[in-house]
């Protein structure tokens, strides 16, 4: 699972990772650290000293947001043997466990190239967002799956898994932009499958937890920002499928 990190020294929550690598010795962690100005190198360096055999660091000299932060690990841990790979929020919005249920259900259709988390507040589920970003976010989701013309409920949760044959050709070209890159996963997604097969080759699955941290990375400002990156996309993948 890669990790991407920026200014993390003072809240990544290092017990929780340790506890979970204590009781899942089969997954790895690689920490990418995105150019981070604080002691985050530090703190990482000094986990992965703990956990040598599960725990990976990737340096990068100059932030490149999360887009080119995920990209870098996911293209830097493709060839090295794992039968999935996928990311996760250095906050732990969605649970370490998490990783379990994507995993399964990857393992249960082998057609399946990409499992991604979903945030759908139900009977049973532990999903707690603000409830403003929550709307904003369900009118941004809405707007995304009309321009994707997919039925897709939550492309922007940080939770999602890919089986280790997809990698290179998803994440081989850049990112348009640093926080939209998971709609371009599907857009490209689209183009390798056709639009129809896309609902055989990627599934959302519904986390059981999920916790907003309050300490976003993301700008009140990049709002305005958004929607000029979603024309780009747009613009970029409108023949494909």
């Amino acid at each position: 699972m890669i990790i991407p990190c920026y200014n993390e020294a003072s809240r990544l929550p290092a017990d929780a990772f340790i506890s979970y690598l204590n009781r899942v010795p089969s997954v790895q962690l690689c920490f990418v650290n995105d150019g981070s100005r604080d002691d985050t190198q530090v703190v990482l360096e000094r986990l992965q000293r703990q956990y040598p055999r599960q725990i990976e660091v990737l340096n990068l000299d100059k932030n490149q947001g999360k887009a080119g932060a995920v990209r870098a690990g996911m293209l830097h841990c493709s060839g090295q043997g794992f039968d999935f790979l996928g990311y996760l929020d250095a906050d732990l919005a969605t649970p370490l466990d998490a990783i379990g249920d994507l995993q399964a259900a990857l393992d249960q259709k082998p057609d399946l190239d990409l499992v991604m988390g979903s945030r759908i507040k139900f009977l049973g589920a532990d999903i707690r967002r603000d409830p403003f970003r929550h709307y904003v976010g369900r009118v941004i989701a809405t707007f995304i799956s009309n321009i994707l013309r997919l039925p897709v409920y939550d492309t922007q949760c940080g939770a999602k898994l890919f089986r280790r044959d997809v990698v290179s050709g998803l994440f081989n070209e850049p990112f348009i932009s640093p926080w939209l890159f998971d709609v371009e996963l599907l857009a490209r997604l689209i183009r390798k499958h056709g639009r129809a097969n896309v609902p055989l080759h990627a599934a959302e699955v519904p986390l059981k937890q999920w916790i907003e941290q309050s300490d976003s990375r993301i700008s009140p400002t990049y709002m305005f920002k958004m929607w000029y990156e979603l024309y780009r996309i747009h613009q970029t993948y409108r023949k494909v499928g």
